[in-house]
């Protein structure tokens, strides 16, 4: 998770996703917490290059940030299954990339755009991509 808000309290996850901590291993990086993101995420992926057994790594993000977590991924494509995103600012074109959940698509009126990656309508819609 590549939280471009950063808004989830207590340095945890968002309580949201919680529940799928016993299925799926859940790393949240904050943007305005970590200002090199792109290298912190750069030697995540770099980290795995090697590795002998097949990795299922998804990426998630969303907002203003989309496009530059595509493009930073594209260097390892072919360790990354997919990067799931939400509410992406512009359009984003690349085999391993779709958009999950828009803001206009849920009941909540009063969520803004970008859709935080805590809202249960993004936790469901990855659940149900990533399984």
């Amino acid at each position: 998770m590549i939280d471009p808000a950063g808004e989830a309290l207590h340095d945890g996850i968002p309580a949201t996703w919680r529940t799928l901590t016993d299925t799926l291993r859940i790393v949240w990086l904050r943007v305005p917490a970590a200002p090199g993101w792109q290298s912190t995420v750069d030697k995540v992926l770099t980290a795995h290059r090697d590795d002998t057994a097949p990795a299922r790594l998804d990426v998630v993000c969303s907002g203003p940030i989309a496009a530059d977590v595509v493009d930073l991924v594209r260097g390892h494509e072919h360790l990354v299954n997919s990067v799931l995103l939400v509410d992406p600012e512009t359009e984003v074109s690349a085999p391993f990339a779709r958009v999950i959940a828009r803001s206009d698509d849920t009941s909540d009126d009063r969520i803004p755009a970008p859709l935080p990656l805590g809202h249960p309508d993004v936790v469901n819609a990855v659940a149900e991509q990533v399984r």
